[in-house]
């Protein structure tokens, strides 16, 4: 492949008008001339003549050889041990006044080139001859003769006369193309110790000093900032493969899920910490990016590349060609697309020296991720030092130098030019040396002065690679400037205006006229190092410089020239005709350089790359999925990726969604075009989109195709993160959907996910429904959550004899109504068997620790849900205080008499739960906002269970309790007539129960239910009660005769009313008081 350079080599001289042809590098409108010719300086300029004795730097300079007063010529060496980065304070004295605003003077250099047409246009007439030992020849003599005692004084020539004419005619052709780059250029160019013997004196004595770097650095800077207003970047830009990706991936299947356990676990538990932390958009952008970051390289290399390994190698020859052949399993290409795309986007921040953070630039991440993934031969740079005789005798030693440098391995490349050993190139099987004497001794100098220039290079110096600040356009200045001085060397100062290299043929040897051949073999012939070795270093300094035609002939595909172009372009070398069909694409001015220049220098660089000559195949997923990712198409990237592996997929839709580089899906249309046919949607010019990316996103799509997939696995067990897991494949299905963009959309395929796992379970799935409670809480769908647990409770309740698992999951839903039902049916067959229930051997595992470790218990159901644990232990204190009650009462059932203090703790428990009882009716009004533990309707048969304590000497009750009993009897009786109803109701089948009336206890719960239709449970679904009773007439739960301490009923006549009863309790309760107001009397007297 052949490439010319527009500016390779171009010579800042004025070609002399009118004796030379304008063919080749002609001074076109592609081509301006850049030498700022104009009249002498204003008598108001400082003066350009150095006062005083020589400075150390003009006695080191070329002009300080020629007088004898130094050793030896420093051969073209720069000063390069001075250089330091940009320090960005400014100053109001710009370096070399090369920047002045529109009253500009010509540099130094520039004068220094205009005096030599001036004495080229005057050599007929002045017989002086200017000294051979030129500007930029290194300090060397130029015909090879020695002149080191050449006494010529240099400076004569100053005195010649100036063409005022010649002058503003070269001023007024190139006043529109005077560039401040190459201006400052030439003045350090003409500063250097190669410099010309004919540069001011105070411009050498300034770059002298220390602060010469310094000052060049902030001159870089204002050029970077000139130079950003003419960046070709644009700010919006058309997807050129867009179309390509989306054709190819949607007309392919899925890949289906069939990676293993370990990778699914382990990449869905990574995904799900994001979350759990809280890492979203709400998060301060510096913490999302480090958390992401690592996270991307925890899965990159902990949980992916491992598997990656661990598959095996498909040992097929095929073309090389970007991304895994052909063959390769649809993980590797995965694989390779997913580590591109997120370290594109995500890489940590680098450790410096000191312990802070140091942003790693773009250019240095892709020529990082190219080294690792995109690296045919990895071993190439040792293949080639360890060549023998020598490693310049490789016939691929340029080649891999090119390649290696353009790849960003600058260190590889100085490498390969220091240990070249050119000494032992041989030039033909005889053994004679192709390069000896003064020719070896220059390759040598001309190659370190490369080496020199690669080291001050910011990549290599610093580390970095923020191709876009002012170290790197100062970096690129220094190397137009040694290029310059190579030239100069090679060729002489009199070289014509034409450029060689081994990318383009001289213009010398294209040419067909005779004439300019044979001066074409005279200017190799003249040249002072081999040509061909003259060629490549120059083809070397435009990579550095960021020429774009040598970038593309060193690269090997399209891919390789796509980061080449991307890490080393000057975007000013945009002359070339490739460029000239972007030029519509200019930004706006003063658009200031920020991240998003890089993400459109990366897709220009991919456009530029694939116009040339390199192969791109477009029916080749992997080539297409690159080139998206370059261009910034993510969309296609993550469409791309689900043909190959959906956990990859769905992982780098949900970084690149949380990380705010996934375009965010648009908003449906307020119409619905449902309602439109086909020709009044083209009427409108709509289309009607099938397309379920179109509809749901690609991220959605892909998190759907991903939870079906997990779904149809089952089982999934294996390591994870923190050890081994066992879960469900609906269970890791409905997380990858929870995690949907949608909120409607996530909460109907959660539904459509669990409706099939909801009709299959029973009454012992408690851990799977425990496993949908968590996830859908996790989820966020509480509501869901709570329709679960609600329907586990109904389970529970309808076919179980488990009322503490049906409490707790009644209490999870949040239902209230539900919670009191159970408790009340717990306490009306409590009551009306006067004992407890359930039995303590019958009580399931729940409902006793409940009882028995109340707090323990509760506190740990606190920590899957507060709110549900408070609800419980708040209704459960009335059922347990009556359970309570008949413990105390009963005791070890074997003997008939208990201790007077027992007998007083059982009435303390009984009288609290009257209390409660009691709360709903406070003066006789009924008010259900109270929200009583214990229903109104269980009073009056408490009240019964209450006579047993009366007119008992010595007495059980105290006084409070007295107080309480009263105000609860003056309250049943005040009441309306309906709550006292349904209370007396309850009441009589207590008491008929108690004297063994009618059929069992399980009949008498019948009888109540039809003939109070549930009254005695007024608050609260009677569905669940009548539930609950149905269970215990089909159980028997209550087998054999009770033993009870004594029953409250068996002093009371079958025929008794609740008011006989009452009138009883109240009579004993003052007689009791009055004993109690005696003995207090009594006591005080005493």
């Amino acid at each position: 492949m052949s490439f010319r350079f527009s500016d390779m080599s171009s010579s800042p001289a004025t070609p002399v008008r009118g004796s030379r042809k304008t063919s080749g590098f002609g001074f076109t409108a592609d081509h301006p001339s850049t030498t700022p010719v104009g009249p002498p300086p204003p008598s108001s300029a400082p003066s350009f003549t150095p006062a005083g004795d020589p400075s150390p730097s003009y006695m080191q300079s070329s002009i300080g050889a020629m007088t004898g007063k130094i050793k030896t010529p420093n051969f073209g060496r720069p000063n390069l041990a001075q250089s330091k980065p940009s320090t960005g304070r400014r100053s109001n004295a710009p370096l070399g006044r090369s920047i002045r605003g529109s009253t500009r003077q010509p540099s130094s250099l520039s004068r220094e080139y205009l005096r030599e047409d001036e004495e080229d246009d005057g050599d007929d007439d002045d017989g002086e001859d200017l000294p051979e030992n030129r500007a930029g020849t290194y300090g060397m003599p130029y015909d090879d003769t020695d002149t080191e005692n050449d006494n010529t004084n240099p400076l004569d020539d100053e005195e010649e006369e100036e063409d005022p004419e010649a002058d503003v005619d070269a001023m007024v052709e190139d006043e529109a193309d005077y560039d401040v780059e190459e201006d400052l250029l030439r003045e350090i160019a003409g500063t250097e110790h190669y410099g010309d013997p004919l540069a001011d004196d105070e411009d050498l004595m300034m770059l002298a000093t220390p602060a010469a770097d310094e000052r060049i650095s902030r001159e870089a800077e204002d050029i970077f900032r000139a130079s950003s207003m003419r960046s070709t970047m644009a700010r919006k830009r058309d997807l050129k493969y867009a179309g390509l990706a989306k054709d190819l991936y949607s007309q392919a299947q899925f890949a289906e899920v069939s990676e293993p356990d370990n990778i699914l676990l382990q990449t869905e538990e990574l995904v799900n910490r994001l979350y759990d932390e809280g890492v979203g958009p709400e998060d301060d952008e510096e913490r999302l990016d480090d958390t992401l970051a690592h996270a991307c390289v925890k899965l990159i290399n902990e949980i992916w590349r491992p598997y990656l390994e661990e598959l095996p190698k498909v040992r097929d020859e095929h073309a090389a060609k970007v991304g895994p052949s052909s063959t390769a399993t649809g993980f590797e290409k995965a694989f390779y697309l997913a580590t591109l795309v997120l370290r594109i986007h995500h890489t940590p921040a680098a450790s410096d020296e000191f312990g802070g953070t140091i942003n790693l630039a773009l250019p240095g991440i892709l020529f990082d991720w190219q080294h690792d993934e995109h690296n045919f031969d990895s071993d190439q740079v040792a293949a080639i030092l360890q060549n023998r005789p020598s490693p310049a005798a490789h016939g691929l030693f340029w080649q891999v130098v090119f390649n290696t440098l353009v790849r960003g391995n600058i260190s590889g490349a100085m490498q390969l030019l220091r240990k070249a050993g050119w000494e032992s190139v041989k030039k033909s099987s005889r053994g004679e040396s192709l390069y000896n004497n003064q020719a070896l001794a220059n390759i040598r100098r001309v190659v370190e002065d490369l080496c020199l220039i690669m080291e001050i290079c910011p990549a290599v110096s610093n580390g970095s690679w923020d191709i876009l600040n002012s170290d790197w356009i100062l970096f690129r200045l220094k190397a137009k400037a040694a290029k310059e001085g190579l030239i100069n060397f090679t060729e002489g100062k009199e070289r014509p205006n034409l450029s060689s290299s081994r990318f383009g043929g001289s213009e010398f040897a294209d040419s067909v006229d005779g004439r300019q051949s044979l001066a074409g073999l005279a200017r190799r012939a003249e040249s002072r190092i081999p040509w061909d070795v003259y060629e490549n270093l120059q083809s070397l300094y435009a990579i550095l410089i960021g020429e774009p035609d040598a970038i593309l002939a060193a690269a090997q595909d399209w891919c390789e020239a796509t980061l080449g172009l991307f890490g080393w372009w000057d975007e000013s070398h945009n002359k070339r005709n490739l460029s000239q069909s972007l030029s519509r694409l200019l930004p706006p001015v003063n658009q200031a350089a920020d991240n998003g220049d890089f993400f459109e220098r990366l897709a220009l660089s991919l456009q530029t790359a694939t116009e040339a000559d390199f192969h791109f195949n477009a029916a080749d997923p992997v080539e297409v999925a690159v080139a998206s990712a370059f261009e910034g198409n993510i969309e296609g990237v993550i469409g791309l990726l689900r043909l190959w592996s959906l956990p990859i997929a769905s992982t780098v839709a949900e970084i690149a969604s949380l990380g705010r580089w996934l375009p965010p899906q648009e908003p449906q249309n307020l119409i619905n075009m449902n309602d439109f046919d086909m020709d009044e949607l083209e009427v409108l010019g709509m289309n009607q989109s099938t397309n379920a990316d179109d509809k749901d996103g690609i991220k959605d799509t892909t998190l759907i195709h991903y939870a079906r997939g997990l779904k149809d696995r089952k089982h999934i067990s294996g390591i994870g993160l923190y050890g081994k897991v066992s879960r469900d494949g609906w269970e890791m299905a409905v997380l990858a959907v929870g995690r949907m963009d949608s909120p409607e959309r996530s909460e109907q395929l959660v539904q459509d996910l669990l409706q099939s796992v909801l009709s299959t379970i029973d009454e012992d799935s408690r851990a799977t429904v425990d496993k949908i409670w968590k996830l859908l809480n996790e989820l966020g769908m509480i509501n869901f959550a709570e329709d679960t647990a609600e329907t586990f409770g109904d389970i529970l309740a309808k076919d179980t004899f488990r009322f503490g698992e049906a409490l707790w999951y009644y209490a999870l839903a949040h239902r209230p109504g539900k919670v009191r039902d159970v408790l009340n049916t717990l306490m009306s067959i409590s009551l009306v068997e006067s004992t407890t229930y359930p039995p303590e051997n019958q009580l399931d595992d729940t409902l006793k620790r409940l009882l028995k470790e109340r707090t323990t218990t509760l506190e740990a159901y606190a920590k899957q849900d507060l709110e549900a644990a408070e609800l419980l232990g708040k209704m459960l204190s009335g059922y347990a205080t009556l359970r309570r009650f008949y413990e105390l009462r009963d005791g070890d059932s074997n003997t008939k008499q208990i201790s007077l203090v027992c007998r007083q703790q059982a009435a303390a428990a009984l009288t609290a739960v009257i209390a409660s009882a009691d709360d709903n009716i406070r003066g006789g009004l009924y008010d259900d906002t109270r929200d009583a533990v214990v229903s109104e309707d269980f009073l009056l048969a408490l009240l019964g269970e209450a006579s047993v304590f009366v007119s008992q000497s010595p007495p059980v009750i105290t006084l409070d309790q007295i107080d309480t009993l009263l105000k609860a009897i003056e309250d049943i009786q005040t009441v309306g007539s309906r709550v006292y109803d349904a209370s007396d109701e309850f009441f009589k089948l207590v008491l008929t129960s108690g004297h063994g009336k009618g059929s069992t206890p399980a009949d008498l719960l019948k009888q109540s239910t039809s003939s109070l239709g549930g009254s005695f449970m007024m608050t609260g679904s009677s569905m669940v009660a009548s539930q609950l009773r149905q269970s215990v007439v089909k159980s028997g739960i209550i087998k054999g005769p009770i033993k009870r301490t004594w029953d409250w009923r068996a002093g009371v006549l079958s025929a008794s009313t609740s008011a006989d009863v009452l009138k009883q309790v109240r009579l004993g309760l003052t007689r009791d008081l009055a004993n109690l107001w005696l003995e207090q009397a009594d006591s005080v007297i005493l």
